[in-house]
């Protein structure tokens, strides 16, 4: 009798390492995911509330879960802030976290130009989500 050899397919293995990724974790629900099985990585955007420091405060979140970080941000010709933070899982799976919202949201607090893009660190990302949102309880305070 010849045995059949059988390996899981790439999107198996994506999906499983997505799922031991995620087990155990509170992590933001996400409002997309990709599996790419032609680069082998998860891409996720989290769900993030009406305003852009909630929406890269949850990327934070689920960044703060992986190793070998990079980041960037950058402002679209849209005029909108994207901001994506790369990673590894446990298991050295690649995950993109990725998300923003309108630049003007910024209230000035991160100087690029359209279709600009720029590294960053986790800790500048940390810094401009608390910066927003106390502007935002400034804000609701004056009104």
């Amino acid at each position: 009798m010849n045995a059949v050899l059988t390996t899981p397919s790439t999107m198996d293995s994506l999906i499983g390492a997505y799922r031991s990724h995620v087990l155990g974790r509170n992590l933001p629900d996400p409002v997309s995911l990709n599996l790419m099985p032609s680069t082998r990585e998860i891409m996720v955007q989290p769900h993030g509330g009406l305003d852009v420091a909630s929406r890269l405060g949850n990327i934070l979140v689920w960044a703060y879960t992986l190793s070998d970080l990079t980041a960037s941000w950058s402002r679209t010709p849209e005029d909108r802030l994207h901001v994506r933070v790369n990673g590894r899982t446990a298991g050295g799976t690649v995950l993109t976290i990725y998300g923003g919202g309108p630049f003007a949201e910024c209230c000035g607090l991160v100087t690029l130009d359209l279709d600009e893009r720029e590294g960053v660190s986790l800790d500048e990302l940390y810094t401009l989500v608390g910066l927003l949102r106390e502007h935002g309880q400034h804000e609701r305070e004056v009104a």
